[in-house]
């Protein structure tokens, strides 16, 4: 996917300052994690990143960039690992990353078709955030991630429109500069009425880098080679844990 116009220093220092600013004049009532504050401090990417996914709007950013300080600390996020994310979860083939893009990102897959209601929808949440935060440390921050929704034999008992607008959200308002693509995979045809709904609250620049794919064109997005063979390709990978 093409970057997006890319920030002057000017504009990135003058986000970095009057976010110092700010936090200094209005400090949090819980103080924002030392690793968040010196990603900021030390290092110019993650404020890049945000003023590419506003388009270089630079008050937008500003204000992003203290709300997902926050919400990182209240979340935990840097705290996050393997042995306290759902065990079940994370073994079980539903949210797992494995290969890359034909950008050479790598790829979020969610398995709709282990999918079901009855899950525990923050437990999932967390161990998205589990993956993508994996993946940016793995990366130094330096890639994005393609969010495979792969709908292969899925059905309507793994339907969960609540599901998917926490994914969206999560995405949109957390990691805005996460996504290279979103990668909606072998739809299936009792499935289109609800996907109409989907993009129906999905932001304009989501639906930019969506993509529906079929075994006949993914390949565009996917090489073969990293295709699993149940998309038409050349690995015949079955998810197993890997620890970092």
């Amino acid at each position: 996917m093409p970057k997006g116009v890319q920030p002057t220093a000017e504009q990135v220092n003058e986000v970095k300052t009057r976010f110092l600013q700010n936090l200094a004049a209005e400090p949090p009532a819980v103080p924002i994690h030392p690793s968040d504050l010196a990603r900021i401090k030390d290092s110019d990417v993650w404020i890049t990143q945000l003023l590419e996914a506003y388009k270089l709007d630079v008050e937008k950013a500003i204000i992003r960039l203290r709300q997902n300080c926050e919400w990182r600390q209240s979340f935990g996020t840097n705290d996050i690992n393997e042995t306290n994310v759902n065990q079940e979860y994370l073994h079980d083939g539903e949210i797992y990353v494995h290969n890359q893009d034909k950008d050479g990102m790598p790829l979020l897959i969610v398995n709709m078709s282990k999918h079901n209601k009855n899950k525990n929808q923050e437990d999932l949440i967390r161990l998205m955030v589990y993956w993508v935060e994996r993946v940016q440390h793995e990366t130094n921050y330096s890639k994005k991630i393609t969010l495979f929704m792969d709908m292969t034999n899925a059905g309507l008992g793994n339907l969960d429109l609540d599901y998917i607008k926490s994914i969206i959200a999560l995405f949109e308002t957390k990691y805005p500069n996460a996504p290279n693509y979103i990668v909606v995979h072998e739809l299936p045809f009792l499935l289109n009425a609800a996907f109409k709904i989907v993009k129906g609250f999905m932001p304009a620049e989501a639906l930019e880098i969506l993509r529906v794919t079929t075994k006949k064109d993914v390949n565009e997005y996917v090489d073969k080679s990293n295709c699993l063979k149940i998309w038409g390709g050349d690995d015949d990978y079955t998810y197993k844990f890997q620890a970092k």
